[in-house]
């Protein structure tokens, strides 16, 4: 009877247990796709989106670069959730245009660990 319990039971907590966390990430995600759609909306001065931000106790900070990121600021919501040996937090990058203005808004989820 215990190698049933540890065989089957075991797993299939541990597996609904894993599965509401990534609920809270994609949760997560998508509060902040709807929140930076109403608040920081393409155009809106790089000043007003820093104080959205402020607002919602988060930092808009300069600067990234990558391959299709140019002068670019982002925010972090960190650990919104767990998956086995990963944590994951919700990136919230903004492209800033040549006049401070927002250019476009990305919402990323991204996972650190093993």
């Amino acid at each position: 009877m215990r190698y049933r319990f540890v065989c089957v039971i075991f797993p299939a907590v541990a597996l609904a247990l894993v599965g509401c966390t990534m609920g809270r990430v994609n949760s997560r995600v998508a509060y902040w796709q709807k929140q930076t759609e109403i608040h920081v909306p393409v155009g809106i001065s790089l000043d007003d989106a820093q104080k959205f931000f402020v607002s919602q106790g988060l930092e808009l900070r300069c600067c990234m670069s990558g391959p299709d990121i140019h002068n670019a600021y982002s925010a972090t919501e960190r650990d919104v959730g767990r998956f086995v040996f990963t944590e994951y937090s919700v990136l919230i990058v903004a492209d800033v245009s040549a006049n401070q203005t927002i250019d476009r808004v990305r919402v990323l989820r991204i996972g650190v660990g093993l």
